[in-house]
């Protein structure tokens, strides 16, 4: 359990913005397709996604598309290709289709070793900061936490003493909370951890615990993240990096009256 207050500790300490340029906060729902490709085709596989983004931009897509990479653990080989910032009325009549997953009357899923997995998210701007920047980083470390069935509740009210202790210690860092709203087990959170390179991975010398300690003392900082830990069933981190490459950026929409 302790593993986990040291890397969520970490995670708060660097900060990331996913959600981008589209990421208005009434607009909070993001669609991730996962991807992975079969041995020795994943040459093939990025090659269909980067002609499915550059029909997009044919299309003149209004949606920002990134790709990223899994690049640790047994999850090389897999894609995630994202667009963040939507209302679910987006979803009725996208204005570009088909997805990604139903390329060349699904020719690109043929690629991939397991069925495409479609997951749709929300972002948690309550406890999320923007912090100073906005760039979307080369690389990230994503964490899951799969919680106990009904702990939703127990482990969401932790988050904004974190919040908290970041407005008052590193109020220049950006950190993003999600909610997996379908497309898999729930109840689960995510939040990414951005990263220029592999030598951002060092760890912190600084402790945002002995910061919760000064902010709430050192009973109820323990208290807190017991509370937290007691409704996780399990965590996963992985290491992506952004393949710009295979991204595409979106065409802003005309403005009113053009």
């Amino acid at each position: 359990m302790k593993r986990i207050w040291t890397f969520l500790i970490a995670t708060l300490a660097w900060g990331f913005v996913f959600i981008g340029a589209n990421g208005a906060e009434a607009q909070s729902v993001g669609r991730i397709v996962f991807l992975t490709a079969k041995p020795g085709v994943k040459a093939q596989l990025e090659q269909a996604i980067r002609t499915h983004m550059e029909w997009r931009r044919q299309q003149q897509d209004e949606w920002r598309w990134s790709v990223w990479e899994y690049v640790s653990g047994s999850s090389q080989g897999r894609y995630a290709v994202a667009t963040f910032g939507h209302k679910w009325g987006d979803f009725d009549n996208p204005k570009v289709l088909p997805w990604v997953e139903e390329t060349d009357n699904g020719s690109l899923t043929a690629l991939c070793e397991t069925a495409p997995v479609i997951q749709f998210f929300e972002h948690l701007g309550g406890v999320s900061r923007a912090g100073a920047g906005n760039q979307v980083p080369n690389m990230a470390e994503v964490a899951m936490f799969q919680l106990h069935f009904g702990k939703s509740a127990q482990f969401y009210e932790t988050l904004p003493k974190f919040a908290q202790v970041m407005d008052k210690y590193r109020s220049s860092v950006r950190f993003e909370w999600f909610e997996l709203l379908d497309g898999g087990e729930t109840p689960l959170f995510m939040v990414v951890v951005p990263q220029a390179n592999w030598s951002g991975f060092d760890n912190l010398k600084e402790s945002v615990m002995d910061q919760m300690v000064l902010l709430m003392g050192k009973q109820k900082a323990l208290a807190l993240l017991d509370r937290m830990g007691a409704s996780v069933k399990s965590q996963r981190r992985d290491l992506v990096r952004l393949r710009q490459d295979l991204s595409y950026s979106g065409t802003p929409s005309p403005a009113p009256g053009k």
